[in-house]
């Protein structure tokens, strides 16, 4: 006897790919007794079944009588009928190896929900690809909420699979698409790691006179930033700015800039709600920035926030993340919430009670830092959640303004007695139910659209060739915490196999200070006689892998490029003030600093000498006062305290006040939990 969830896999997935209408009626002329009507005063819908079954059930008169049943009886021959069931829901497998190719069926598909790729079964090398066998029984409604094969595969492996991506021309199919907009709101996400090369100069094109593009700056991954004093947060603004409008990002379209982190949520829901206040319902939003910047983040948080319109916000599937980088291949949207005046109160209410929260979350996160000392506490965070996620459903049409109603379908109800948040089942339920009602085109004309945009590459790209275990080790997790080291000249040293630093002169051979901001997992080899540099790399390279990445048993489609370097100087003010830092590409930069007047030749490589810049001013001025222990041990960073290498040092000396901001004593220690003791909402 066949068992009921058979039974209703069948029915739902029969009626919704629309492929099996005969089989249906064979089954019931062979198996007069497949469905028994006991009791005609029950209604169909209180039955525990998809609503896709429910409507099968209810378009066939054979299977039922009047629409009204309590119970299925089945006297179906499991072992007859079980290669049609197989049919109709094939196990698929996530070896590549056993995926079906059909290069001669062409169907208008819908694009991945992970990546954006157009879905096609013609090439597995290509981009978007889906087993043949799979997207053959898919309806255009499962279309919409369906991955490709390489997402699910990340997903689920946590492995990259290389694909040939189709090339297009960034500036014509993005820039110049919202060029054309007569009103648009633009965000630039920057990761504040990678300053000035993680900002495209093609950019510099929203830049027009009567333009009715507004943009906004945000500077992402603040979260890994130490904390170096007073108003610490106004030098990385500056900075950031002035790289901005060296790339030709400046003017009155600059409407607002801000920090945040899309990782832990940091400062989420201020841009929200400043993105309310000044663009709401005025124009589509695009995000905009480099690979790896964090885009697909920050629209993963934004998507499961008060800026998505509920319905949406439970259909839509979540973009896809990794280490690498470019991982999304073309747009990802979601329909933009209108922030009525009640809509708005809720939002307040909810977001006074997530404050108290967080101070009480903050609370706990410094005590256990004390104990423990663990840099997870020092970052600084943010709770992002949803105000509206109460909706109600009225034959099948969704009544996206009615906010305060409880979610319904049909007589079954899910109030805030059943405990939404902690049932798993029922977050399931609502988000199938979600799935079968959210029509993107119902908000076609009444929403604003909130847009994800491929990143572009550039120095960046070097990162697409790296191991998983390799970009681990490149990225930092926690806060990073600079490595400082005295080089004379005729010295150098390295970081990993990734960065060189050649010191080639200073004035009057005085000694130059660097404050090295980069992965704690990537070791650095101490300071050596330049002479040595060559033989020293291929030896470390060679003998055990001791500068771990790159990794010499790493096998690569593409060789890595050599090391190729930039030579700059460098006109220090103070051991105790950085003026301008060496960046290296994406792989971290340093801060360079000496006695005031002393001029520095510096000489820095990394891989293929790609996204070597100077950068000023200094992105973190005060990093220098920072000493760190090092564990050499396991190459690891260990959290023992700030301390202070001056009698005296005033980060800030006077405020406008005249009150002095930051004075310590020699060898005082700074609690690292300070970095998230300011709270924004």
């Amino acid at each position: 006897c066949l068992k009921l969830l058979k039974l209703k896999n069948f029915l739902s997935i029969d009626f919704q790919r629309n492929l099996r209408k005969k089989s249906i009626d064979d089954l019931t002329k062979q198996n007069e007794k497949l469905i028994q009507v006991v009791n005609k005063n029950i209604n169909v819908d209180s039955v525990d079944l998809p609503p896709a079954a429910h409507l099968t059930l209810k378009s066939n008169p054979k299977l039922i009588d009047d629409i009204k049943i309590k119970e299925l009886k089945f006297g179906l021959n499991y072992e007859k009928f079980e290669n049609q069931l197989d049919q109709i829901e094939p196990k698929f497998s996530l070896n590549p190896f056993d995926l079906e190719e059909d290069p001669t069926y062409k169907r208008n598909s819908a694009n991945c929900s992970g990546c954006g790729a157009y879905l096609q079964c013609n090439d597995k090398m290509k981009e978007g690809f889906i087993d043949a066998k799979k997207l053959k029984i898919l309806s255009k409604k499962e279309l919409n909420f369906t991955i490709c094969f390489r997402c699910e595969y990340l997903k689920t492996t946590r492995k990259l699979l290389n694909v040939t991506a189709e090339s297009f021309d960034y500036d014509k199919f993005i820039m110049e698409k919202i060029i054309s907009q007569k009103k648009a709101h633009v965000i630039i996400l920057v990761d504040l790691l990678d300053l000035p090369n993680s900002i495209y100069e093609g950019w510099s094109k929203l830049i027009r006179k009567d333009s009715g593009i507004d943009i906004s700056i945000l500077g992402n991954k603040f979260d890994l930033l130490p904390n170096t004093g007073p108003n610490f947060e106004k030098s990385i603004i500056e900075c950031l700015l002035t790289q901005c409008s060296k790339k030709g990002l400046n003017g009155d379209q600059i409407k607002y800039v801000d920090l945040i982190s899309a990782k832990t949520g940091f400062n989420i829901e201020k841009v929200i709600s400043k993105f309310f206040k000044l663009w709401n319902d005025e124009g589509d939003v695009y995000l905009l920035g480099m690979a790896n910047a964090g885009k697909s983040v920050l629209f993963n948080k934004l998507l499961s926030s008060d800026y998505c319109r509920p319905l949406a916000s439970e259909a839509l599937v979540r973009a896809t993340t990794s280490f690498w980088p470019g991982t999304t291949l073309n747009n990802l949207k979601f329909p933009i919430t209108l922030l009525t005046p009640k809509k708005d109160s809720l939002r307040r209410q909810r977001l006074e009670g997530d404050l108290k929260k967080l101070i009480e979350i903050e609370e706990k996160r410094r005590k256990r830092y004390e104990k423990d000392h663990d840099l997870k506490d020092a970052e600084v965070f943010g709770l992002v959640n949803t105000s509206f996620k109460k909706y109600s459903v009225i034959e099948n049409e969704i009544d996206v303004e009615n906010i305060q109603a409880t979610y319904s379908m049909n007589e079954g109800v899910i109030n805030e007695a059943d405990n939404f948040e902690n049932t798993n089942e029922l977050k399931e339920k609502f988000k199938k139910d979600a799935r079968e009602i959210y029509r993107p085109n119902f908000y076609k004309d009444k929403s604003t659209w909130f847009y994800d945009t491929p990143g572009v590459l550039g120095s960046q790209k070097i990162l697409q060739n790296f191991s998983k275990k390799e970009l681990e080790i490149v990225f930092p997790i926690n806060v990073i915490m600079p490595r400082i080291y005295w080089m004379i000249p005729g010295q150098s040293l390295f970081v990993g196999g990734l960065i060189r630093l050649d010191l080639l002169e200073s004035t009057n051979d005085e000694r130059v200070l660097f404050s090295i901001m980069a992965s704690p997992a990537l070791p650095i080899i101490n300071p050596f006689k330049t002479e040595e540099a060559d033989g020293l790399y291929e030896k470390y390279y060679n003998e055990g892998n001791v500068l771990r990445v790159p990794h010499k048993n790493h096998i690569r489609e593409e060789p890595l490029p050599q090391l190729k370097s930039k030579t700059f100087e460098i006109s220090c003010i103070g051991n105790y003030k950085a003026t301008s830092d060496i960046v290296f590409s994406c792989f971290g930069w340093t801060a360079v600093t000496s006695r005031p007047d002393v001029k520095a030749k510096i000489r820095a490589y990394t891989l293929g000498g790609d996204g070597l810049e100077l950068r000023e001013p200094s992105l973190l001025p005060y990093i220098v006062n920072f000493k760190r222990k090092w564990d050499r041990k396991d190459g690891l960073q260990k959290a023992n305290g700030i301390t202070i290498f001056k009698e005296t040092v005033e980060i800030e000396s006077i405020n406008q006040n005249g009150k002095k901001l930051l004075s310590a004593k020699k060898g005082e220690i700074f609690n690292v939990a300070n970095l998230s003791s300011k709270l924004k909402l």
